[in-house]
Order: C-alpha cells, then sequence, then structure tokens
C-alpha cells in the first residue's frame, strides 16, 4: 500500500520491481495477491513499501524473486553470501532471514544512503548482525579481499 494524494492505494507490480516473464499483468498480479503477498515476512513487506516510494524504485528486487531467493538459499544451506548492488536491502533482507544464525553476508554498493533507507528495517528484523556493507565499487573492494588468496574453485 501507497499514499497519494492523501489516499491509501495498492502497489501494482508494474509500478515496482516488474520484471516478471509472464506477459499478463493481470496474471501476475492475481499471483502476488493470492501466493507472494500473504506469504511475505512483515519486515520484507514493511521495506518493499518503503522503497516504492523512492524515485528509482524499479531497481529494487521483486516479492517474488525475494520469496525465491529466500527459498534456494535454505535448499543449498547457504551460510556465508555475498551480494553486489544492494539498493535499499529487500534482496539482502531475504538472504539474511534464510540464512542462519551465524552466516555472514558480505554486501558492496556504491550508494549507502540508499541502503541507510532499509538498515532501520533491517535491525528491527534483527539479522543486521549478519551484514558486513561495504561501500564503493565492487571490483576494488573484490581485488582487496582476494589479495591473500591463493586459490579459488568456483563449481560450474
Amino acid at each position: 500500500m501507497a499514499e497519494k494524494n492523501g489516499e491509501v492505494q495498492e502497489i501494482k507490480h508494474q509500478e515496482v520491481g516488474h520484471k516478471s516473464l509472464l506477459q499478463s499483468d493481470a496474471l501476475y498480479q492475481y499471483i502476488l495477491e493470492t501466493s507472494v503477498y500473504p506469504r511475505e515476512p512483515e519486515s520484507m513487506k514493511e521495506l518493499r513499501e518503503v522503497t516504492a516510494k523512492h524515485p528509482w524504485n524499479l531497481m529494487t528486487t521483486s516479492a517474488d524473486e525475494g520469496q525465491f531467493l529466500n527459498m534456494l538459499l535454505k535448499l543449498i544451506n547457504a551460510k556465508n553470501t555475498m551480494e553486489i548492488g544492494v539498493y535499499t536491502g529487500y534482496s539482502l533482507l531475504a538472504t539474511a532471514l534464510a540464512i542462519p544464525e551465524d552466516g555472514k553476508i558480505l554486501a558492496m554498493d556504491i550508494n549507502r544512503e540508499n541502503y541507510e533507507i532499509g538498515l532501520p528495517i533491517i535491525e528491527k528484523a534483527g539479522v543486521s548482525h549478519k551484514i558486513d556493507f561495504r561501500e564503493g565499487p565492487a571490483l576494488p573492494l573484490l581485488d582487496q579481499l582476494l589479495e591473500d588468496v591463493s586459490f579459488i574453485f568456483i563449481q560450474p
């Protein structure tokens, strides 16, 4: 929900984070309303609604994508993750809620100001201790992190 001219209006998916493969907006909206939104944790709903008011809201992760990410992380038992590009932190919150209490997320973004929009909600959700936020371009940060690494294997 969002306010416009003093009236509360429902936020339609095509207004925020529209990245669906579905061709029908009506079908996608139905899926959101009957399956995605009812299962969305309150903290993620709050962050989604706050992000919807931001002028760059099309950069956000959609609610269905956030739930898919959360499920995928749980299925693979992810513990330590990395996120490059945080924006207001919707996918970051989905990740933090999915990984175990002692899990860690290395989160990188060039704009800390946008991250701080979602930070109070992340803190309220009790998962901020899992996040190591680094501001700046990702490549120099990754180079710095990898200085002492002799070998990296990425499973295909």
